[in-house]
């Protein structure tokens, strides 16, 4: 057996150290200088032009509200909830501003405000009623138990293959409920041999080199259950017992991000209790917001105490997959992979988890494949969680530019590290696809389905 292959010598971006986690919003606010650098990686700024809806501007009204001179507004939290959290600004901040931490929290404390205004307030007709209903149902009541998530993906293939979503769509039913642009994100569901759940305990390929937990996830386990399935098959090539616990959960993010703070920390303790840790060399992750939600357990614990401990100890076995695989050495894979792939960079890894170097040294392994270079690669695809269903309309701006970067590219794949990016460019090329055949060829795929592919497992086309 070859060498394994060593980290690269540069892990990740030269970024200034954030500041305390302790910190209250109020002291965050005070850390903003107002220098404006984070103005031209905002993505909310530069398609709208908005100083209100840049992080310098989102700073300003929000300790404006904590000095008692800005009120919660409809425009106020209009504002807030534009923020896609892509976490840019955090990488751009010479003070270190933990610029998410204070937003996740002010959208906590006005989350019961936002709420009856998107049922009563200006604007909120039966569509925006339904949708806010229907999506705060999804995550609050399906996403953390699998369960229901894979009865739901039942349901939705069910409705794409019954000719229903035909039907609805002839007849305006979407149009009606305010949904058109949400259905058209669905992607297909696979067939239920497809989705097949896996052991809880799989051994490694060869001699043992690392014992992993592994972290099964809500969606991806119906939606893109071939990134799961490669993920755990470059895992044991690289001599890991892979174990993924029955009893774990969603791990909050998205609960965190829109301001559902008291349901994150509910799945918090959950995922705690559910992880044992005993011989474990790492809690590997392959979805980028997952990964940095679960490093910052040990932050957001502190408001429990009974389980802060053990949450602070979990958070520091978290690795993202590419992370893990270097730390580990990774074995040199031996068949080739012919093609062209562009690395496009999840918000949640390179500005959240600073892992940027990982993914490309991993896909530079694989031999035949040619890595190209993605104009803008650090920038949002639009997706951030729910982003994309609740603003379609921005959201697709922001895919486009993306869109539009990925053709120059002449890529073959465009290889992500997060499920919520991985959809949402594979429904921007599709959409792309109508004006310019030549796109529809491009695939978008986990940097991991590749790696199996170069370990001789099933793998993309």
């Amino acid at each position: 057996m070859s060498a394994p292959i060593a980290p690269p010598a540069t892990p990740a971006p030269d970024v200034p150290a954030a500041a305390p986690r302790h910190k209250s919003r109020y002291e965050i606010a005070l850390d903003c200088v107002h220098c404006g650098l984070c103005l031209p990686v905002c993505p909310t700024y530069l398609h709208l032009g908005n100083e209100a809806d840049s992080p310098r501007g989102r700073i300003y009204l929000m300790r404006a509200h904590e000095e008692g001179r800005q009120t919660v507004t409809p425009a106020f939290i209009e504002h807030l909830d534009l923020c896609l959290l892509c976490r840019a600004c955090e990488t751009a901040c010479p003070s270190g501003v933990r610029f998410a931490r204070m937003m996740e929290e002010f959208r906590a404390l006005v989350r019961p405000v936002a709420l009856e205004q998107a049922a009563t307030g200006p604007g909120a007709g039966a569509g925006r009623r339904f949708r806010a209903a229907l999506g705060r149902s999804v995550m609050m009541q399906a996403i953390p138990h699998p369960g229901r998530v894979h009865a739901l993906a039942n349901a939705l293939r069910f409705y794409q293959r019954s000719g229903l979503a035909g039907f609805a769509r002839r007849h305006g039913l979407l149009r009606r409920l305010g949904l058109e642009a949400q259905e058209a994100l669905g992607p297909p569901v696979p067939p239920a041999a497809a989705r097949r759940p896996w052991a809880t305990v799989l051994p490694a390929h060869g001699p043992r080199r690392a014992r992993v937990l592994f972290l099964r996830g809500c969606v991806a386990p119906e939606f893109l259950p071939q990134m799961q399935h490669a993920s755990i098959a470059a895992l044991r090539h690289n001599g890991c017992e892979v174990v993924t616990p029955r009893r774990q959960t969603c791990c909050g993010a998205l609960h965190f991000h829109v301001g559902e703070h008291d349901a994150g920390l509910d799945l918090l303790e959950r995922n705690v209790r559910a992880f044992d840790l005993e011989g474990v060399d790492a809690l590997v992750v392959n979805a980028a917001g997952c990964g940095a939600t679960l490093k910052e357990y040990g932050a957001l614990a502190a408001e429990r105490p009974a389980v802060a401990a053990a949450a602070a100890a979990l958070a520091a076995r978290v690795r993202d997959i590419s992370e893990f695989l270097l730390e580990l050495g990774l074995v040199p894979p031996r068949h080739e992979v012919r093609g062209r792939a562009a690395y496009d960079d999840p918000c949640h890894l390179l500005h959240g988890q600073r892992v940027a170097a990982q993914p490309r040294a991993v896909l530079a392994a694989i031999p035949g494949l040619e890595l190209v270079p993605l104009g803008d690669s650090d920038r949002c695809c639009g997706s951030a969680g729910i982003y994309n269903v609740v603003h379609p309309e921005l959201a697709g701006e922001i895919l486009d530019e993306k869109v539009r970067r990925i053709a120059a590219s002449g890529a073959d794949w465009v290889a992500t590290g997060n499920p919520g990016c991985i959809l949402q460019i594979r429904h921007g090329l599709q959409r792309a696809a109508e004006r310019d055949p030549r796109l529809a060829r491009v695939g978008v795929v986990h940097p991991m389905e590749l790696l199996a592919r170069a370990y001789g497992e099933p793998g993309p086309a």
